[in-house]
């Protein structure tokens, strides 16, 4: 079991491979997709793409904005019903959500903080990963992982359904892409190829993951 920054010690197609439960997998492709998207947030700005470094400054304020709610109303408040003493941790992380808030809406305005910017968001990433994840795994059963994936999903507002998941295609490395997608319902692999993918595109453009 793995208990300790997850997402930096496991490559990808290895966390794909590791048997997590979903909705664990999901918050570590999250975080995953964070990294690749302020490391390409820099390449666009080495390139003299500005344009593209603040369309992807933007979704990168979307992105982590809702990764953010989801922690703070669900992830949360469910490790502290079994873990009380977390309860400091917890609030640490959910201070930092609202730095991060802040700091996010002056990288908007001015991509060219991403060298200030993303180191923070690792910090805090690695602090998730550190003293979130070995909580998580030790305080849910295999049915209570079910049932909160479940709630994560009908949480997620419909707004930021297409948005997130068009963005974990985005970042995903091409070779998972299939497993990425095997993972999805139905319904949401086929609004994903018709309408979530071809907006998204227009919108911020390809990704980590697209062909340069």
């Amino acid at each position: 079991m793995y208990t300790t920054t997850i997402t930096h010690h496991v490559a990808p197609d290895a966390l794909a491979a590791s048997g997590l439960p979903d909705s664990v997998l999901g918050f570590c492709a999250v975080h995953l997709g964070l990294r690749s998207e302020t490391a390409r947030i820099a390449e666009h700005l080495d390139a003299g793409r500005v344009d593209d470094a603040r369309r992807r400054s933007q979704l990168l304020a979307r992105v982590l904005a809702e990764h953010h709610r989801a922690e703070d109303e669900l992830l949360w408040p469910a490790l502290i019903r079994r873990q009380p003493g977390i309860v400091a941790t917890t609030d640490t992380l959910e201070a930092e959500h609202e730095t991060l808030d802040e700091e996010l809406a002056a990288l908007v305005a001015d991509p060219r903080r991403i060298a200030e910017v993303g180191p923070l968001i690792d910090r805090h990433l690695r602090a998730e990963e550190e003293q979130i994840l070995p909580a998580w795994l030790a305080s849910f059963d295999h049915d209570e992982h079910e049932r909160f994936g479940h709630q994560l999903r009908r949480s997620t507002p419909a707004s930021a359904v297409g948005l997130m998941v068009s963005w974990l295609m985005d970042v995903t490395p091409e070779s998972l892409r299939p497993f990425s997608l095997g993972r999805l319902p139905r319904a949401f692999r086929m609004a994903h190829q018709i309408c979530w993918r071809p907006s998204f595109e227009r919108r911020y453009g390809g990704g980590v993951g697209s062909p340069r």
